[in-house]
């Protein structure tokens, strides 16, 4: 297989066509996704990471898809992993890629919550009429599952089975992409401190329960978004339990220094943290109904409300 080379097609474009909307600074993969659908009004927009390359190909054979298809939403391509200066292609399995086609939208969802697994899968060409549907990105561990998983329930989701996206050195650790994912973390905050939201520590948890705040707010009847939610928790208890067990065995050790930073606090602070913590713990139960957390619970509402009468008579 030839090394990836370029990054785009090979045809000639306008000058006249295209306009440029720098960023002052780098906001992060969240808000660059964003901001590309937001700005432009393209009938199609293909956003793009930084540090991975496209064949001269892509975007040709991703359109002929999406025009064949009108009622596909995105279109991307099967993927490699590369590194500079090596040789050594890896392709990715063809499970990584997904196809979730027909009239059923929330089968569609739930094929993409079954599926989804790698970048891909995701970074393709966006039909911006159903992209436009989509609510803001929320700054949660798996952003990119819940914007495919929303972006289904308003189109099919296709792929060119062609290795035509190339990605440099594979992906990264998956709390490395927590922290990231993070409102603090984009902004080159580090996010384990006191101001801090917690649930970066639980990304596979954090990611199921993303799910579920998307979808109570899709814009669907309430029967529909509630077995969403339903299939939500139940599909990635499914993919993830094991994981999802571990990462509450590790909030549940990490709890007493979590608890300490209550204590002592200014009344405002002991109110943020305690809902940061109270957040993650939500998450937690909600996802692992057999975990148990109401004594941290208990004892977090204790310490807030002490603070709180304290407060008031000072």
């Amino acid at each position: 297989m030839a090394p990836p080379t370029a990054r785009g097609p090979s045809c000639a474009v306008s000058p006249t066509a295209i306009r440029l909307k720098r960023n002052r600074s780098n906001g992060g993969a969240i808000a660059g996704f964003q901001r590309a659908f937001w700005f432009g009004d393209a009938d199609f927009v293909m956003p793009k990471s930084g540090d991975d390359l496209l064949a001269p190909d892509f975007v040709e054979r991703a359109m002929a898809v999406l025009l064949a298809n009108p009622d596909c939403a995105m279109c991307h391509a099967g993927g490699l992993v590369f590194s500079d200066g090596s040789d050594r292609r890896s392709l990715y399995p063809a499970g990584h890629t997904l196809q979730a086609i027909g009239p059923d939208r929330v089968g569609r969802a739930c094929h993409v919550m079954q599926r989804y697994t790698s970048s891909p899968s995701f970074w393709g060409v966006y039909r911006r009429d159903a992209v436009d549907r989509l609510a803001p990105i929320r700054f949660r561990a798996g952003w990119d599952h819940v914007v495919l998983a929303e972006l289904a329930l308003h189109g099919e989701i296709r792929h060119v089975p062609s290795a035509l996206y190339f990605r440099r050195d594979g992906g990264k650790p998956l709390l490395t992409l927590a922290r990231a994912a993070t409102e603090q973390g984009t902004r080159g905050v580090a996010p384990d401190g006191g101001l801090g939201e917690l649930r970066w520590r639980t990304p596979l948890i954090t990611t199921a329960y993303a799910h579920l705040e998307a979808f109570a707010a899709a814009r669907l009847p309430e029967s529909e978004r509630i077995v969403l939610m339903q299939h939500a928790a139940d599909i990635f208890r499914a993919r993830w339990l094991g994981g999802m067990r571990h990462e509450a065995s590790r909030l549940r050790a990490d709890l007493p220094g979590l608890l300490a930073m209550l204590a002592g606090a200014e009344p405002v602070l002991v109110q943020w943290r305690a809902r940061t913590l109270c957040d993650a713990i939500r998450a937690v139960e909600t996802i692992l109904p057999d975990e148990d957390f109401t004594a941290a619970q208990i004892e977090v509402a204790a310490m807030a409300g002490e603070t709180r009468i304290h407060a008031a008579a000072a």
